[in-house]
């Protein structure tokens, strides 16, 4: 299975060829509730009105998992040993890895935001970005 940032189900809604392609080929996908707070609160900001529930449709063969204690647990503890070596994460990126760490599945982005060797020692990360 594939997990999924926020970025990489943006640029799948706004049709960057390699990550639609990437995201196609991939049988099972899963996100975080957080990935899908951010994919939408960003349209809440964005020009015109916008249909939330039709928009998470649009991604809608991506399951989102709940974010709950246990991995709110491993994400301080995980953003605890990063503190330590000089390497934190912003909060919902912590939140977003642990919960893909909780799957034991490689988590898949399109951004800087995951940049960190520290956190390739508990997370599978492929970045999609050119």
């Amino acid at each position: 299975m594939t997990f999924l940032d926020t970025s990489v189900i943006i640029d799948y809604l706004v049709d960057v060829e390699p990550v639609v392609a990437f995201v196609n080929d991939q049988e099972t996908l899963l996100t975080s509730t957080i990935c899908v707070y951010e994919v939408l609160v960003g349209e809440v900001f964005g020009p015109g009105e916008t249909n939330l529930h039709q928009r998470r449709q649009d991604f809608g063969r991506v399951e989102a998992l709940e974010f709950n204690e246990v991995i709110a647990i491993e994400a301080v503890r995980l953003q605890g040993e990063l503190l330590e070596i000089g390497e934190p994460l912003a909060p919902r990126d912590m939140m977003v890895a642990a919960s893909a760490r909780s799957t034991g599945d490689e988590l898949v982005v399109s951004d800087a935001d995951f940049e960190t060797d520290a956190l390739a020692e508990y997370v599978s990360i492929t970045n999609l970005r050119a």
